[in-house]
């Protein structure tokens, strides 16, 4: 257990000394009107307490003899003195509640990401159609979207129109894509690939590559 009879000279020492080096800072710059430095109120280091205290103390009675019963030790959030039984001030409690709940909607938007695109009016055309397309957009930055539809051309010209909220004003071009037979094979293969947007975008990166190395192949001749 220290010496808090010791401690507490050696802060009132150094409070003293402050003290007389800025009267005597003050008598230099003023030296026709010096005047006495006063002792100013502070406040208790614990962290909601309110109490005034001279400025050779840091506590206030009360929260001194709680830290000298092991009572009170040092917040690791804010460095004000806080109750041994929590692990941080109520404060920095807070806050760091804050930062998980704006960490935990973070989690949901990207979650939300994997969505697939799903309209009821289409649901009329998917009876009758085998032909549906999961296609792969460049965006300006260098980012990707997926997306599926089963009339690719018209889709493409919505996104480069900024119809797609998503899209809108980033400069979509089309770089992958494929065909399958039917609008679960579409929703599936679009939130895979979603995924691995997110995840692993090299992959796509290599995706795309190939994609047109292989349409330089084409040859109509």
């Amino acid at each position: 257990m220290p010496d808090w009879n010791k401690v507490l000279g050696e802060i009132r020492g150094a409070l003293v000394s402050a003290a007389k080096e800025a009267q005597a800072n003050q008598r230099a710059t003023r030296p026709g009107r010096p005047s006495p430095v006063r002792a100013q109120p502070n406040t208790c280091l614990f962290w909601d307490c309110k109490s005034s205290i001279s400025p050779d103390y840091i506590f206030c009675l009360p929260h001194f003899e709680q830290l000298k019963d092991g009572l009170v030790d040092e917040c690791p959030g804010c460095n004000r003195a806080k109750a041994t039984q929590y692990d941080m001030c109520l404060d920095c409690y807070n806050d760091s509640r804050k930062r998980q709940r704006a960490t935990s909607t973070t989690a949901k938007t990207k979650k939300s990401w994997y969505k697939p695109e799903y309209s009821a009016t289409w649901d009329a055309g998917d009876s009758t159609s085998n032909e549906f397309y999961v296609y792969i957009l460049k965006l300006d930055g260098g980012e990707f979207y997926a997306g599926q539809t089963r009339e690719l051309r018209e889709r493409l010209s919505e996104h480069r129109d900024n119809r797609v909220r998503t899209t809108a004003s980033r400069n979509p071009k089309l770089v992958y894509f494929i065909r399958v037979e039917s609008r679960e094979q579409a929703t599936k293969i679009e939130v895979d690939w979603k995924k691995t947007i997110d995840k692993n975008p090299r992959e796509i990166r290599r995706w795309v590559q190939s994609f047109s190395d292989l349409v330089r192949e084409l040859d109509y001749s």
